[in-house]
């Protein structure tokens, strides 16, 4: 069974109700689905581990999608940010009251020498 044929919006020449672009004028048709590969994977979930806040980007993008493995691709994504937000701003925490104490201890050690 052949792909029902239309008509292009901009030059009317014939195309296929499966193209996304029209093969005589190049217009966009519809939207090209994204890549769900697992190398288009890997770097989703590494930009949504260590740059966080940049991974809601493409969470959100791949959640919009129809397809049921760009939806769990984006949620894996947005829920990795998430953590990965929280335990930077835990450790940036941790890391400042680490030098807030080393500068008040070197402070008191001045004032006990007399400076």
């Amino acid at each position: 069974m052949q792909p029902e044929q239309k008509l292009c919006p901009q030059c009317h020449s014939t195309i296929s109700e499966t193209y996304y672009f029209c093969p005589n004028c190049g217009k966009n048709l519809k939207p090209v689905p994204l890549s769900t590969t697992i190398l288009k994977q890997i770097g989703i979930y590494t930009l949504s581990i260590f740059l966080p806040p940049l991974g809601l980007w493409p969470g959100v993008k791949y959640l919009k999608e129809n397809n049921k493995t760009a939806k769990i691709i984006g949620a894996v994504a947005i829920i990795l940010t998430i953590i990965s937000t929280v335990v930077s701003a835990w450790w940036f925490i941790g890391w400042f009251g680490n030098i807030d104490k080393a500068a008040i201890q070197q402070l008191n050690t001045y004032q006990n020498i007399g400076y």
